[in-house]
């Protein structure tokens, strides 16, 4: 020991002497540990010895934060930010995960790191308006001595957690009624058999940030938008005596001991506790009209452990993809095998596939589609995945393709219009799907009708596909806009609260296509041109619509009663739409007197 130049008790060299010392013990400690144990506890001292330099040199004002992203560059939400004291911090830009740590089994592809002194700010700014859930650690029973600090995209996906142990990570959720929980594994997958603790946190906790019985304050995307709610070090004296030093060091290594053996120490809960542990405290949330105790263990568990997509996930390295059948706005859909079974394989478009929101929405459609048991919706076959960036749905293969590309070609080669035994079939078979889907408990909503949703296969029978924004009906109504436009029930264009009638809008719109071929209201379009010679914009078009002084096209040589049942379905009033049901026992009746009438005319011929 020294004194500096301003006369201040110099301890480096004192520092150095104790976490030698240190690391004799922890070279002791962590013998006979496994590999995944020890990762961790290289990550404990790592942080005891920041906060210990924190302790002695003065309260740091400088923290790295290090965000890591999926895909190939570091924009949108970050998969996962880390947090620590370091006045030594070197920023960088985006680059290769691997470039810094090596191939490790972790599911993140790309990192910064950034320096600054109010790191909270940084988080915040870095997940922007995506839910997220921080968790800031801390040496002492205050609070008052930061540690170190995790981010997590509250999007119930499974990310890394810890970026340097390679056996971390987590699903984290906020609940409806302002609590959260952290779902911790062991593997990459998430899956369920993999869990070994679950931590939950009070709202009280949430909003009042205050310090946790295991030294945590916790914040969250919910918390009112702030500048600087940076927690800081208590300032210590530079003139401490060496003993106090060695004293708050063994306090130090004390708590990061505790850490590392209170997390050993989880590991070896069993899964059983931790389920009984989630369902007390689903139990404990009072139930509403639209949150049932399943769907408060499915929120806090999320989709990744739901028992739908674990019982339905099949291995990656056995769906082949081939031929691109057709690319949306969010996803594309390829040709391709699994088990020597010809399939349609789903993926996310390559932007896409970096951000968690889109993912895990893609994931909540493949549990929709999976929960569907009927031979006029498209078949669920399995979803796969190896990373967050790969997963695919694996959908029964429809040889004949979407109906519209069939309305296409009866365009082009000028197939007579009106309904044939062929087209009222298939309205039929659509009709089938809506009241197998309105009946459900709850009922569920397409939200998305429209002629490409509806697949052919090699019969020509139609099924329907694409549930990417249904939803099951948890209300009496809803007010969300989502859909295709041109197909939109009025309702829903002006944001009004709608239920299951906006579907049966979109199939009197189908029916309309199946009569003329054309898409909705391409007649009108052309006919009401602009002073430059441009087609009505859809905008004025919708608008029109609404007021009913537009309406879809029927041919001269339709039924009457297909037409009727086309206008009804696309009143602008919901209540005076039949519903599928009654749609369906039209449908039936238009057929069985087709079906008769040919009868009666055979019979004529042969008498």
């Amino acid at each position: 020991m020294r004194m500096t130049t301003q006369g201040s008790l110099d301890t480096t060299p004192l520092l150095s002497v104790r976490v030698d010392q240190l690391s004799i013990s922890h070279t002791r400690f962590a013998s006979g540990i496994r590999r995944g144990n020890s990762v961790m506890l290289r990550l404990v001292i790592q942080v005891f010895v920041a906060t210990l330099t924190t302790i002695v040199t003065g309260a740091s004002t400088m923290y790295s934060i290090q965000a890591t992203y999926l895909g190939d560059n570091c924009g949108g939400t970050p998969y996962a930010i880390t947090v620590i004291p370091d006045e030594n911090c070197t920023a960088s830009t985006c680059s290769s995960y691997d470039l810094f740590y090596g191939s490790r089994d972790i599911n993140a592809n790309m990192m910064t790191n950034e320096c600054s002194s109010d790191y909270m700010q940084v988080m915040r700014d870095k997940f922007g308006n995506s839910p997220y859930l921080l968790q800031l650690l801390h040496i002492d029973d205050k609070c008052a001595k930061f540690s170190m600090g995790f981010g997590y995209p509250a999007v119930g996906a499974c990310v890394g957690g810890y970026n340097e142990s390679d056996g971390l990570y987590a699903i984290a959720n906020l609940a409806t009624n302002g609590s959260a929980s952290l779902a911790l594994y062991l593997d990459r997958t998430c899956f369920s058999s993999e869990l070994y603790m679950v931590t939950y946190v009070t709202m009280e906790e949430l909003e009042k940030h205050s310090c946790t019985i295991d030294w945590f304050r916790w914040y969250s995307s919910n918390d009112a938008k702030v500048s600087a709610l940076n927690p800081t070090a208590t300032s210590v004296d530079s003139e401490l005596s060496s003993g106090a030093i060695v004293g708050i060091g063994s306090g130090a290594f004390g708590f990061a001991i505790v850490f590392f053996a209170a997390i050993v120490f989880r590991r070896r809960q069993t899964r059983s506790r931790a389920i009984d542990k989630l369902g007390q405290f689903a139990a404990s949330l009072t139930p509403t009209s639209v949150n049932s105790l399943e769907a408060v263990l499915r929120g806090q568990m999320g989709l990744w452990t739901d028992d739908v997509i674990t019982a339905k996930r099949i291995p990656r390295d056995k769906v082949r993809t081939e031929k691109l059948i057709s690319r949306g706005s969010f996803g594309e859909v390829y040709a391709g095998h699994f088990n020597d079974q010809k399939v349609a394989v789903k993926m996310l478009l390559p932007a896409m596939q970096g951000n968690i929101h889109h993912v895990n929405e893609f994931l909540a459609e493949a549990k929709m589609t999976a929960t569907m048991d009927h031979p006029h919706i498209v078949s669920f076959i399995g979803v796969a995945w190896d990373s967050l960036s790969d997963i695919c749905v694996v959908l029964e293969f429809m040889e004949g393709g979407e109906l519209r590309t069939l309305l296409d070609k009866y365009e082009k080669e000028n197939h007579p219009v009106g309904f044939d035994r062929q087209k009222t079939t298939i309205a039929l078979e659509v009709c089938h799907a809506l009241t197998y889907l309105h009946s459900l408990s709850p009922p569920v909503i397409h939200r998305d009708l429209k002629s490409r949703n509806i697949l052919l296969n090699g019969d020509m029978k139609a099924k329907l596909s694409d549930f990417g924004i249904s939803r099951e009906r948890l209300d009496r109504t809803m007010t969300a806009g989502v859909g295709t436009s041109l197909w939109m029930a009025p309702e829903v264009m002006l944001g009004e609260r709608y239920d299951d009638k906006a579907d049966m809008f979109s199939f009197g719109v189908v029916l309309s296509e199946l009569d003329v071929h054309t898409l909705p209201y391409a007649r009108v379009k052309k006919e009401n041109l602009d002073s430059k010679g441009h087609e009505m914009a859809d905008s004025i078009l919708l608008q029109r619509v609404a007021l009913r002084i537009v309406k879809a096209e029927f041919s001269d040589a339709s039924p009457k009663a297909i037409v009727d049942l086309g206008r009804a379905c696309m009143s602008v009033y919901p209540t005076e739409r039949p519903s599928a049901a009654e749609a369906l026992y039209k449908l039936q009746v238009i057929l069985s007197k087709r079906k008769a009438a040919r009868v009666q005319s055979a019979a004529d011929v042969i008498y």
